[in-house]
């Protein structure tokens, strides 16, 4: 294992730079935009745009990619996230911010093209899980880990945007220094949504509904929580308990969606994160304590839906389809956490911050049902070796190539020729 990793050592450096940096910063925003006293239809408008940058990013960044090459492109892309995080506590503006929001978004997913690509065309195909298993333990723990960053200065000054802004600047650093050659771009041709609707409803649905709970999670529970008394070291223990929470349950409910129903792992994992969302919508303001507890179940239970979702689309596909549904659910996935954020913060405004946890807690009432009914009346999952669930990043663009499943296709892309003529040139060190 620790051989097999090795060539991709800078490559994770800069992931867990990245990601320290960007996890913090965007709980840090949460919190910061609550202090601020922004409107909270506002604050739902700055957390989607986020979502409106990555998604967009999916679709333009390739291109950018293909005509300058990828350390040029990474270090760029880096910049303009650093740039963008340096600007918050320059202006306090909401509409300025929710620009610097969506360049941020587009900037990050630019950077995860780069790193995920380099991935998929260094890593032999034998070794594939265990790429895709490193490199998911690194997102996850920098994630989380970059929450307890708050815990070291304040978060109504200036300093932590700067800690954030050098962490993501410091990304670039190991992959600049890397003797690494520029792979070329698979062109992956997504397969179309009615298609997938015909395939598998629940995985397209649960992709969407999934992405509307992450998004709003992510975006708002900082402000769930300054809203609801908790202090800057309360939020960073919440913030960081709950992602790496979904990251340990990962495992275990992944085999249990291997062993039994998808579908009806879905229906109870949805139904489960609802229950659990009404456990902290009663335990808020009683006790601090009690709502981080159940924060780490709910972020379990929550951050699983999309690899569950995304494994039962798969056991409806043929491989040759499945890298292409992958592209095509995750744009699914982005446009549920636009949307997210925006419904969420309605209900804040409604009933108070807890608000966040009856929005969560419907969509997955809606998605449990879906589930239930799909089991009903659905065609019984094909039978033969079933998709096994796979951990992965909990925000990831070209992760999907590294995913062993698609070993059949990883030698038939067809790589665009214009894009192969201008980074042949380019011997970049």
């Amino acid at each position: 294992m620790r051989h097999t990793l090795t060539p991709f050592i800078a490559l994770f450096a800069s992931v867990a730079l990245l990601l320290t940096g960007g996890g913090m910063l965007t709980t840090l925003i949460g919190v910061r935009m609550s202090e601020e006293a922004f409107p909270l239809g506002v604050i739902g408008v700055i957390t989607a745009c986020y979502s409106v940058g990555f998604v967009v990013a999916t679709l333009v960044c390739p291109g950018i990619i293909s005509r300058v090459g990828h350390i040029r492109s990474f270090a760029a892309f880096a910049a303009l996230a650093a740039m963008s995080t340096l600007v918050y506590p320059l202006l306090i503006n909401p509409w300025l911010w929710a620009g610097m929001r969506l360049a941020y978004g587009f900037s990050l997913a630019g950077l995860y093209i780069v790193t995920e690509s380099w991935l998929n065309d260094r890593t032999p195909t034998e070794r594939r899980g265990q790429v895709l298993g490193g490199y998911s333990v690194v997102s996850y723990v920098a994630l989380g880990g970059g929450q307890f960053l708050l815990l070291t200065g304040r978060s109504g000054g200036f300093e932590l945007f700067s800690l954030a802004a050098m962490l993501i600047a410091a990304a670039v650093v190991p992959v600049t220094l890397t003797r690494i050659t520029s792979p070329d771009l698979p062109v992956v041709e997504r397969v179309g949504l009615r298609a997938l609707m015909d395939a598998s409803p629940l995985g397209l649905v649960g992709s969407a509904l999934a992405g509307m709970i992450a998004g709003s999670y992510v975006g708002l529970a900082p402000v769930f929580a300054r809203d609801a008394g908790f202090s800057d070291n309360g939020i960073a223990w919440l913030m960081g308990l709950s992602i790496l929470g979904g990251f340990v349950l990962q495992w275990p409910i992944g085999h249990l969606s291997d062993r039994f129903n998808r579908r009806d792992v879905l229906m109870g994992v949805s139904f489960a994160m609802s229950a659990c969302s009404l456990a902290i919508i009663v335990v808020t303001g009683r006790s601090e304590i009690g709502v981080v507890a159940l924060a780490v179940l709910w972020g379990g239970l929550a951050f699983t839906l999309y690899p569950i979702a995304l494994s039962l689309a798969n056991d409806f596909l043929s491989p040759q389809q499945m890298l292409g549904a992958s592209a095509s659910l995750l744009l699914v996935h982005g446009a549920g956490m636009i949307i997210g954020p925006l419904m969420a913060t309605q209900l804040m405004a409604l009933v108070g911050p807890v608000g966040l946890f009856w929005s969560v807690g419907s969509v997955g009432i809606v998605l449990g049902g879906f589930a239930w009914l799909r089991q009903r009346v659905g065609p019984p999952i094909p039978v033969g070796e079933p998709s096994t669930y796979r951990v992965v990043p909990r925000e990831s663009v070209l992760a999907g190539g590294l995913d062993p499943r698609y070993e059949e296709v990883q030698l038939e892309f067809d790589f665009d020729e214009a894009a192969a003529e201008a980074t042949e040139p380019e011997a970049e060190p």
